[in-house]
């Protein structure tokens, strides 16, 4: 058979196939010619989502178009609800690892704190999977050193146990060493009963659910009770466990407008790379973050990579809170919600806020998953360079915030200072990874403006820098800023334009309200911005050389005098003749000895001076009328 006729015969067995499709929820299998399979996804209707592929024409992209071409089979399940097919989706996306589908980046066993409840006198410990024995589970861990950190205060606070000892059974004669440094109660030489030990457990497990300010109320009130029976040895550690808490508990960052128990969800893409992260929320703070990062081939939309996010991360929850709320709404709510309720056994609700609080408490897991993807995309860039740039916070948030195409790593500042339009000057700073480069700074007269004129002096210093710039064939700054406003932004990129840099990034930051401009457009960023300060400090920096070369200029002006005319008297031996004379004019009366008193003249100076002052003294020729 030709490959045109087994092209044809493949093409009439998929018409067959998909005429076939039920009108029913389940899961399709797309497969390559080799039988493998490529792509797994799941929908309401079968008939119409893979049908889909399959159209002719339509609004796919170009890699949904390149995967339509790897297609040579497809193959289906039907499910009975939506939210099974959910559920076998991820299954088989787990089993087969589709090439096309959304990946981890670092598909790994991530860590979970396990504390087998179970057991007469259970342990906290650290597993790599979830099982259905009945323990409590807490993670994933993203964060390995958080983890660790995490275990060791809460079983070290709690005096819980992380031996291995199966507790009754297993006996020891004597106390290990965490109950000498106070990290165990000691339950296995009966230093602690099984009620009282029971009760550490219960605590723990409630702080790590989120509830420390009922663990705190209720260690209180034993507190006050042992200290009402004397006991004031007991009394004073459950004191210190409390400070202890209240620590930790306050360095956790409340969520403005969020009260009790939640995820925030937040994805970011650039191209088919994303980053998800994960707040979760627990009495109002965030308990720990979780970061996670994807990558897709045929980079798929944000409503793509959250319903990801999702599968992966909740597939494997040690706990799901009541509410999670989305940054970017997912296709097929309910489905989702529906097996999330599942697996919690209890009813979760999943929202994709549009307003209000909870829509500002989910934009910071958004920007959160932002500052990752930049920054780990960055890193990755300059490590494929083989340069070493440090990526400041400040730096990603500005380039966020300003929607800047690249990391704004180094930055060159513009200033111009002048007093009642004399003796103007400009000022250049530069800045590398938020620190100033002095190097690198400049400094200007200027030449061609009479007057006050910003615009225009502006327009001269630009054109003289960045035309040497140009002529050298050296690149300009990744941003490029002016102190000032609109006006002094235009006459700024009139010059950019002019010299071919039309894809330099330009701003202005004016001093009143603190205002940045754009082209188009104006920004004012929150006082407690790290990008606002960040410019603040350039343009600061730039202020301060400005005014400092101002003063110089100035001050030169001032000190100007007849002796800069003689021949061989520079600054230093005219500052030494003005000190030990104290005007011009008693060095006109000073004669050759007194002269060659002064220190730092010599004689050839003295011969100078003398020279100069006898010439110059002669009265001038009377004109004729």
């Amino acid at each position: 058979m030709s490959r045109e006729a087994e092209a044809d015969k493949q093409d009439l067995d998929l018409e067959k196939k998909l005429a076939l499709l039920p009108e029913a929820p389940g899961v399709y299998l797309h497969k390559n010619k080799q039988g493998k399979v490529i792509y797994v996804g799941k929908a309401k209707l079968l008939t119409h989502r893979v049908r889909s592929y399959f159209h002719a024409g339509g609004d796919k992209d170009a890699k949904t178009k390149i995967l339509v071409k790897q297609i040579q089979d497809f193959d289906y399940i039907v499910t009975d609800t939506d939210a099974d097919a959910l559920v076998l989706e991820n299954q088989l996306i787990k089993e087969y690892r589709p090439l096309y589908n959304i990946r981890l980046k670092d598909d790994k066993a991530y860590p979970y704190l396990r504390i087998s409840v179970n057991e007469p006198y259970p342990r906290i410990s650290v597993v790599r999977r979830i099982e259905e024995d009945g323990a409590r589970y807490f993670g994933p861990f993203t964060n390995v050193h958080a983890m660790r950190h995490t275990m060791n205060f809460a079983a070290g606070a709690f005096q819980v146990r992380t031996c291995h000892l199966d507790l009754p059974e297993q006996t020891v004669p004597r106390a290990c060493l965490d109950y000498q440094i106070g990290r165990c109660s000691a339950p296995c030489v009966d230093f602690d009963t099984k009620e009282g030990y029971r009760k550490k457990v219960d605590h723990l497990v409630r702080f790590l659910d989120g509830g420390d300010s009922e663990v705190v109320s209720e260690l209180q009130e034993e507190m006050q009770h042992h200290s009402e029976n004397l006991l004031f040895e007991q009394a004073a550690k459950v004191r210190d466990l409390i400070e202890q808490l209240e620590k930790t508990t306050n360095n956790s960052r409340p969520v403005s407008g969020v009260q009790g128990n939640c995820d925030l969800c937040g994805v970011a893409r650039e191209g088919g790379d994303a980053s998800g992260v994960i707040l979760r929320v627990r009495g109002g703070r965030i308990l720990s973050s979780l970061h996670f990062l994807l990558n897709d081939k045929l980079e798929s939309g944000l409503d793509v990579f959250m319903a990801h996010l999702l599968r992966e991360y909740y597939a494997r929850a040690g706990d799901i809170p009541p509410e999670i709320y989305l940054s970017h709404d997912v296709d097929d709510r309910p489905s989702w919600q529906a097996w999330l309720s599942e697996r919690r056994q209890r009813p979760v609700h999943l929202k994709f806020p549009r307003r209000g609080a909870k829509k500002e408490a989910v934009e910071l897991a958004h920007t959160n998953a932002t500052f990752k993807l930049r920054e780990v995309l960055l890193k990755h860039e300059l490590h494929n360079r083989s340069r070493n740039i440090k990526v400041t916070p400040a730096d990603i948030q500005l380039q966020e915030a300003l929607d800047l195409h690249t990391t704004p790593n180094t930055i060159e500042c513009f200033d111009i200072s002048n007093f009642q339009g004399k003796e103007t000057v400009a000022s250049l700073v530069f800045f590398k990874a938020g620190k100033p480069l002095k190097s690198r700074y400049r400094r200007f007269r200027i030449k061609t403006v009479e007057g006050i004129d910003d615009f225009a002096s502006m327009a001269e210093v630009l054109a003289r820098y960045y035309g040497k710039l140009v002529e050298k064939e050296l690149p300009p700054a990744d941003l490029v800023m002016v102190d000032g406003g609109a006006g002094q932004l235009s006459a700024a990129r009139a010059v950019l334009s002019e010299l071919g840099l039309h894809e330099v990034q330009l701003i202005g930051l004016a001093k009143k309200q603190e205002t940045i401009h754009r082209e188009k457009s104006t920004i004012n960023l929150p006082h407690s911005s790290e990008a606002l300060k960040l410019l603040q400090r350039v343009r600061d920096e730039a202020h301060r050389f400005a005014i400092t070369y101002h003063r110089l200029v100035r001050d030169k002006r001032t000190t100007a005098s007849e002796l800069d005319l003689i021949p061989g008297i520079g600054d230093m031996k005219k500052l030494a003749l003005l000190h030990h004379f104290g005007s011009v004019a008693q060095i006109r009366k000073a004669g050759a000895e007194a002269l060659s008193e002064v220190r730092g003249i010599n004689k050839h100076d003295v011969v100078a001076i003398l020279a100069y002052f006898d010439q110059n003294s002669r009265p001038a020729p009377e004109e004729k009328s």
